[in-house]
């Protein structure tokens, strides 16, 4: 049998739901009115630093997602003309996405803002000897 959580463990598990609802709440409604999912900017942030483009299954992994659920994200962006997918040169089979100019445009407002609601909500809520701690954490968890 499973031991029951703590009153402790219990706090701190809510603590960290709450805490991520609030963020991904805030930051949606921060996306929404660019049209963009949180999905779809995470995409486009991790396009942002990779001249080549990124292949669409490490792209996959590195956002957690399933490859079916970034093909449609990556159609979403392809038809608004924020991204292009593009035949790997190492690869016949496989594809890569890269930022279109609009989406680099686009990503250069969004970021900013952004990096400021995070800051608010997270980083400026923490000091650097909680960073590292729940840093660490996250990192084991995840």
């Amino acid at each position: 049998m499973v031991a029951a959580l703590t009153a402790e463990e219990l706090a701190a598990y809510f603590a960290l739901r709450r805490a991520g609802d609030l963020l991904q709440r805030a930051v949606t409604g921060h996306l929404r009115p660019y049209g963009l999912t949180e999905v779809q900017f995470t995409v486009l942030a991790q396009l942002r630093s990779e001249a080549g483009g990124i292949g669409m299954g490490e792209l996959a992994k590195a956002l957690v997602v399933s490859k079916g659920g970034l093909t449609y994200q990556a159609k979403q962006l392809e038809a608004r003309g924020l991204v292009a997918r593009v035949a790997d040169p190492n690869d016949d089979r496989a594809v890569r996405m890269t930022l279109t100019e609009e989406g680099r445009a686009l990503l250069d407002k969004v970021l900013p803002e952004h990096i400021a609601q995070v800051r608010e909500l997270f980083f400026d809520r923490i000091d650097a000897a909680d960073l590292h701690t729940v840093r660490t954490a996250l990192e084991r968890i995840g």
